[in-house]
């Protein structure tokens, strides 16, 4: 069986090595992302360049640190219905615009150490605001502070996100992953940065971009559900009922989706996942993401390659339970107009694979947006864009030559999909691609039994 729902694995000091790197891309791991925030410029750009040399047909995804804001002040205990006084400096906002022009305003709730203590904004001044403490505790300096109820108008992107964007354009990754979203014009933002040639996703972890989840889909090339800030932003428990709503707003729009943070936590330390991490994982799939992503499991875990093993087991054994409606193509009947019909025809006829011959990778992207019951080999000529294709639900890219004369391109696709044994002997296989132009569309649905 060929598992649909793609794997994210995070390189860190557990797997950067050029073995340990193969290990991970050997055990299934489709995507290696990059974290920013424990990374330097230079070690990002050499960490892509050891990527590429030992797993050339692995997708990059540079994942931007954006404004983590964090608090600076010095240690003190907050004590339930206390007013206390901060400085913006403290809690990592800046101290040259106006408060207020930053969006704060009284009654916002400011969030301290991961949410676990909580203060409310009682007073506005130029450069500190007035707060009363409502869930009491010791502060320390360096932890996170999340301000869930303000569109924080700070400029989305830090000095060293520049310089790591820069370096992901001139890498030519596959994926850039922007942090703090909260609005399309973010994304737009820094699509003006890295190129048309690089794929954006947009990390949903503030209310207002959940808020905002379709519009920021239609400028997208995908979203994150990132868990970690989001449910600190969100009360945890409507955390789930978040996840299934990006999930099926990426897939009513035709857009990547990951889920990601914490799937397979305890395997940080342990050999075995937890029945819960287990179910978490499961119902990601069940939700219909396009991939689920490993952070602290392979970054820093005790066995990088068994956690992706271990969610690769799981994957495959949820895909089984599972037939996902095809959201896109009712919501989308003239963009999905033949996929749609190819993928309905691989149902009817119980066909073994989907053949989508595409330079760009739009065609199968199409394809896939269906989620069609039988797995989908796409050909291109391109090694750009079948890296890209592999964080992409169901999707097997292989790279071959595209001929001319499409009877040609047929006949070499299906050799070519021969020879990575993706399709056998018996096998039906409904193929699509576009006779009016190689580079448009498909438009036209084949047949074929292989003998």
């Amino acid at each position: 069986m060929m598992r649909r729902t793609k794997i994210i694995a995070t390189v860190g000091p557990a797997c950067s090595t050029s073995e340990q790197i193969t290990a991970l891309a050997n055990a299934g791991a489709d995507v290696l992302r990059i974290n920013c925030s424990h990374q330097s410029t230079q070690q990002i750009s050499e960490l892509i360049d050891r990527i590429r040399s030992v797993a050339p047909s692995v997708a990059i995804l540079v994942d931007i640190q954006g404004p983590k804001h964090r608090y600076i002040g010095s240690e003190q205990m907050l004590h339930s219905g206390a007013l206390i006084t901060f400085a913006l400096s403290d809690i990592g906002l800046s101290t040259t615009t106006d408060a207020r022009e930053q969006g704060i305003e009284v009654g916002h709730r400011v969030l301290l150490n991961d949410g676990r203590l909580e203060v409310v904004i009682e007073k506005v001044g130029r450069d500190s605001i007035e707060v009363r403490v409502v869930q009491g505790g010791a502060l320390k300096p360096g932890k996170g502070v999340n301000m869930p109820d303000t569109e924080v108008t700070d400029d989305l992107l830090t000095a060293k996100d520049r310089s790591d964007i820069a370096v992901a354009r001139a890498k030519a990754v596959e994926v850039v992953a922007l942090s703090f979203v909260q609005k399309p014009q973010d994304i737009e933002q820094v699509r003006e940065l890295v190129g048309s040639n690089v794929m954006v996703v947009a990390k949903i972890e503030r209310p207002q971009a959940l808020e905002r989840i379709s519009e920021i889909c239609a400028v997208s090339d995908g979203v994150m559900a990132a868990r970690g800030d989001l449910g600190v932003e969100l009360p945890f428990e409507v955390v789930p009922a978040a996840q299934h709503k990006i999930a099926r707003t990426a897939l009513t729009q035709g857009v990547i989706s990951i889920c990601a943070t914490e799937m397979l936590e305890s395997m940080t330390t342990s050999t075995r996942p937890t029945r819960a991490e287990v179910a978490d994982v499961t119902g990601a799939v069940r939700d219909g993401f396009d991939a689920v992503m490993l952070s602290g499991e392979t970054a820093v875990g005790i066995d990088p390659p068994h956690a992706v093993e271990v969610m690769a087991r799981i994957c495959e054994a949820a895909e089984k339970e599972v037939v996902l409606p095809n959201l896109f193509a009712d919501t989308n009947p003239m963009r999905a107009g033949v996929t749609a019909s190819a993928s309905a025809l691989a149902k009817r006829m119980s066909a073994d694979v989907l053949l989508s011959l595409t330079f760009t990778g739009h065609s199968a992207l199409l394809l896939a947006a269906c989620r069609p019951t039988a797995p989908i080999v796409a050909i291109t000529p391109s090694e750009v864009v079948a890296r890209q294709m592999r964080l992409v639900w169901g999707l097997y890219p292989v790279v071959a030559e595209r001929a001319s004369d499409l009877d040609e391109a047929i006949a070499s696709a299906l050799t070519a999909a021969r020879k990575q044994q993706l399709i056998g002997p018996g096998n039906t296989v409904v193929i699509c691609a576009s006779r009016s132009n190689p580079r448009s569309n498909a438009d036209t649905i084949w047949l074929h039994t292989e003998r």
